[in-house]
């Protein structure tokens, strides 16, 4: 049976900051691991280079201190570089040629939590196996190794890191501009608050800029990705021809359309895929998605002679399904969105640039655009469960979802998965028949209340 991660969740480590382990004791002790595991041996017996940065929550800088800190004690230099984005940091890495980098965010977590996460110095995210020899160390009774004299590390800090994003979001348009485009744009009172609107702004969009006036305490308040009422009022307010949300990290996107409906992030996907399949950009001619992704984005795809590949949830596993095939494009429908050719995580600027340049070079709305996905259909239950045995264990249930597979056949799937954070068991069925496929979500989730409920 394969190890399990005691901290890392499926976006690094994240708690309520200063209550365990997000508290400045246990991030130190992290840093010191990450250094061991991560750091290597720079070439000529230097000292292993970290990038960190952090969004615009008021404990970032508590947080900010101790990890610099650890990482110090344990011999590895530290590139300050500020409040930026996460997809910024893991980029500066790569290009600054860092052992590896450190972002301090809870994504579109309320202010009061708060995380840590890693990117090896490529810019990619660490898989299961790394994460839990990080774990090892943390956990361990032995010391990590502490250098002294001119063997500890130092600090710097980074002035140009947002003119260094900037500079590259731009670069992804390839020449393409925004002129006459207006963009109305809710930065959470997040890290892109920094970035986004420049960015924009240089590529000749007007830009309607919201949630934008980070004070550490509003991020993702009544606003930012999580809330599409509100890219969808923005819209409207602006009379804007598109509008983008991000989360308080920028590694997520929310779309709206013209006509103020916002789009999740299947749909922008759908977008991007049929573009670049039609323009023969789409490398092995394959989107990448997690088991989530609605199966209009097979039926799309299929149909425009491509191929959908599923993965488990979280946009790391879409990343490492990616590097292993040479995709160039994947996500979530929650609205992460790798565009490979230019980013290494999910990245919300990016992904926002790449769809407006799509309506540039069609001269299509984003209302039009998105019409090339015909969403299934789907019927979900959350479902609150005494106890977690394992899902074969569910055995009418599981009589019940085959015989619901077999008859959907190649036009609809059965998905039922336990809540990582809550006593909760979440069901999916999705297919082209609503009332059968309504019939039996309620037939399996009596199966399972019956057993476990």
């Amino acid at each position: 049976m394969s190890e399990k991660r005691q901290f890392f969740g499926t976006d690094g480590v994240r708690a309520v900051a200063n209550r365990h382990p997000m508290t400045p004791e246990f991030v130190m002790r992290l840093a010191q691991a990450a250094a061991v595991v991560l750091g290597g041996k720079p070439e000529g017996g230097e000292r292993p280079k970290v990038v960190l940065g952090r969004d615009t929550r008021a404990s970032g800088e508590m947080l900010e201190s101790a990890l610099a800190a650890g990482l110090n004690s344990a011999g590895a230099d530290v590139i300050l570089v500020g409040q930026l984005p996460t997809p910024a940091v893991a980029m500066l890495s790569a290009q600054l040629k860092a052992s590896f980098g450190v972002i301090i965010s809870a994504s579109h977590n309320p202010f009061k939590d708060n995380g840590v996460k890693f990117v090896h110095g490529d810019g990619h995210k660490l898989n299961d196996k790394t994460e839990i020899a990080i774990e090892r160390l943390v956990l361990g009774n032995e010391d990590t190794p502490r250098p002294e004299g001119r063997g500890i590390g130092r600090i710097t800090t980074l002035a140009d890191g947002v003119d260094r994003y900037v500079a590259h979001a731009i670069a992804s348009m390839e020449g393409v501009r925004l002129d006459g485009m207006r963009v109305a744009l809710d930065n959470a009172h997040g890290a892109s608050s920094y970035t986004s609107a420049l960015a924009l702004e240089q590529l000749g969009a007007d830009v309607q800029v919201f949630h934008s006036e980070p004070d550490g305490f509003n991020i993702n308040e009544e606003c930012g990705c999580t809330h599409a009422e509100e890219i969808e009022r923005i819209v409207r307010q602006s009379q804007a021809q598109a509008g983008i949300a991000h989360d308080g990290d920028a590694d997520r996107i929310a779309l709206c359309d013209e006509e103020a409906i916002a789009l999740d992030g299947d749909e922008l996907m759908a977008i991007a895929a049929e573009a670049m399949l039609r323009k023969g950009t789409l490398k092995q001619n394959t989107l990448a998605v997690t088991v989530m992704s609605n199966y209009g984005l097979d039926d799309l795809v299929s149909r425009l002679g491509g191929r959908v590949i599923r993965t488990g949830v979280g946009d790391r596993y879409v990343l490492e399904e990616m590097r292993s095939r040479g995709l160039n494009l994947g996500g979530e429908q929650s609205g992460h969105i790798i565009f490979g050719d230019w980013a290494t995580t999910g990245d919300g600027l990016i992904a926002g640039l790449q769809v407006l340049r799509i309506m540039k070079e069609t001269g299509e709305p984003l209302s039009d655009l998105r019409k090339c996905l015909k969403k299934f259909p789907q019927c979900s239950r959350n479902l609150r469960v005494r106890t977690k045995p394992p899902i074969e264990e569910l055995v009418e249930a599981q009589k019940i979802m085959k015989e619901t597979e077999k008859k959907l056949g190649d036009y609809g799937r059965v998905l039922l998965r336990y809540s990582g954070t809550e006593s909760l068991i979440r069901l999916l069925v999705e297919g082209r028949d609503v009332e059968y496929l309504e019939a039996q979500a309620d037939k399996i989730a009596s199966a399972i209340l019956a057993q476990i409920g």
